[in-house]
Parts: structure tokens; C-alpha cells; sequence
């Protein structure tokens, strides 16, 4: 997988973060010759001083890209589309991954979805749409204290998961599907999309107006829809690592009422009034100028 470039947008604000970035960066460096990109937009270099210590520890680094910004907002909100836009621009590959810092998938997944965008389809979803598309994984231990970094590998599930070369099957051992009102272990269109970067550039990128969390991940999906692009999904699911929530990564952020009347706007249009719509965003005139 060297033509591909996995971007992570990246706020550590809880320990289980911390614990989650650790896990799954080191996933993809020890199983893949692949490229990373973490960029980190906070107030403090939180990934370099606690997370990188124990990813050097469990692999080798060299293909990882750390970026850090200064947090500039006022409102404490992490403005995730725009940091996934800045990474699609760093990357060099053909093949780009928009890759939630919290998802594990089956190995053979990656292999799968990258070779579906060599044979013609422009973007996968890596896993399947509604029932057990997703396996939460609820993991027994969390980062809280400088002691918990230097006895990360110390801890039983790391223990275990060293011995198994670091596998998936091991997270299998603490999923869960969580019933919900659409079914159990919904999946939809989240978590991680692999794509075509030069599709992804020319499809309008991320959009830039929603700011938080959701709906951003069901607008993107709609407007590739709409741009006739051909998307494709693995027949598989996604372990997701559960984590404690934020206003960022929950229904509570202050933007979510913006952010759906921005989607309910956008869904009402045709396709010509999505490409106008898009041509005339601002962030889009100036990132492909």
C-alpha cells in the first residue's frame, strides 16, 4: 500500500484519544508499508509528548507525518473538514484515506478497498451499509496519568495483541452491537472512505461550512451520489473503539443546528445547483486557485 496516504485529523481530548491514536497508528505501521499523516490542531503538542513515545516503541515511524497547528478558534470547536481538506493537499499518493483515529478494520480490508480504486471505482466505503457494518469495541483500560504511557505495553490487551503480531482478531475479543433505532451495529457512511485523490479534489472536497461533528460524513456521501462518481463497498465491518465523548465528537456541539440546516439545504438541490453551490465557497476558490 505505498500509493496510499491515510489522513487523520487529530484533537487528543480524552485519555481514551490518546489510547486510540496509539492503537490504531501503530496497527497500520506494523501491517502495512503504507504513509500516515496526523495532523494535530490544538492547544498543546499533546501527540508528540505522550502518543509518539509509545508509537516508536511498537514500530517504526518513518512513513508517519506528524503535523501540529495552533488552535485558533475561540470556541473550542475542532474544525475537522477543514483539517482533512489541508492533509488531501500534503499527501502525494494516488490513494488517500480519510481515516477516523478510532477505527480498526479486518486486514484484508485495506488490500480490498485499494484494489476496488485501482479497478475503476472512485470511492469505497470499507465496510458494509446497515446491520453489523460496525462493531463497537469497548477496550478495558484508558491513558490517565504519565505512569499509563510508560506501562502502555504492559497492559493485557497490548500484551496479547504484541503476540498476535498485531492483529485485528483481537479486538474482536470486546465488541459489542449496540441496538439502536435503526438496527444493530449501524453502519452508514462514517468512519473511513478510501478514494481517488483527484476525484476527491475535483468532487469539492470536504465541506468546510459544517464545523464539529455531523452531518457531514451523509452530506459527502450524497453530493458523490449526485456527481455520478462510482462507489463501492467491502462486504465487511469496521471495529470502531469506543471512546468518551466530547462536544466535538457528539450531538452537544454548538454547531449542530447550523450543521443540519446546512444539510437539509443542500440535499434539496440538482446536481447543477450543487456544482454552482460548491464553485462559489469561498475555501474552494482559494484551495484550487
Amino acid at each position: 500500500m505505498k500509493n496510499t496516504t491515510f489522513i487523520v485529523p487529530l484533537r487528543i481530548d480524552t485519555g481514551d484519544r490518546l489510547r486510540n491514536v496509539i492503537l490504531t497508528t501503530s496497527y497500520l505501521l506494523n501491517n502495512f508499508d503504507t504513509n500516515i499523516i496526523i495532523k494535530e490542531v490544538d492547544s498543546e503538542h499533546r501527540f508528540e509528548e505522550y502518543a509518539l513515545p509509545v508509537i516508536k516503541r511498537l514500530c517504526d515511524v518513518s512513513n508517519l507525518r506528524h503535523i501540529f497547528e495552533e488552535e485558533t478558534r475561540d470556541d473550542d470547536s475542532f474544525h475537522r473538514t477543514k483539517v482533512l481538506n489541508d492533509m488531501v493537499f500534503e499527501a502525494t499518493t494516488d490513494i488517500v484515506v480519510n481515516y477516523d483515529t478510532d477505527i480498526i478494520l479486518p486486514l484484508d480490508t485495506y488490500t480490498k478497498a485499494t484494489e476496488m480504486l485501482n479497478n475503476g471505482y472512485e470511492v469505497v466505503y470499507p465496510y458494509k451499509f446497515g446491520e453489523m457494518g460496525e462493531k463497537k469495541v469497548n477496550l478495558d483500560f484508558t491513558i490517565q496519568t504519565q505512569e499509563d504511557i510508560d506501562n502502555f505495553e504492559k497492559k493485557e490487551f497490548v500484551k496479547k495483541w504484541k503476540e498476535n503480531n498485531f492483529t485485528s482478531e483481537n479486538f474482536e475479543e470486546s465488541y459489542f452491537y449496540a441496538p439502536n433505532s435503526n438496527g444493530i451495529g449501524w453502519a452508514e457512511y462514517g468512519m473511513v472512505q478510501f478514494f481517488n485523490k483527484k476525484v476527491y479534489i475535483s468532487g469539492y472536497l470536504e465541506n468546510e461550512n459544517f464545523i464539529a461533528y455531523a452531518p457531514e460524513d451523509v452530506e459527502r456521501h450524497h453530493r458523490w451520489k449526485t456527481l455520478g462518481y462510482n462507489i463501492g463497498r467491502v462486504n465487511n465491518f469496521a471495529y470502531h473503539l469506543e471512546h468518551a465523548r466530547t462536544p466535538n465528537s457528539w450531538y452537544t456541539n454548538p454547531h449542530m443546528q447550523r450543521n443540519n440546516q446546512l444539510w437539509e439545504y443542500l440535499k434539496t438541490l440538482s446536481k447543477e445547483e450543487l456544482i454552482e453551490y460548491y464553485e462559489n465557497q469561498e475555501y474552494i476558490k482559494e484551495r484550487l486557485k
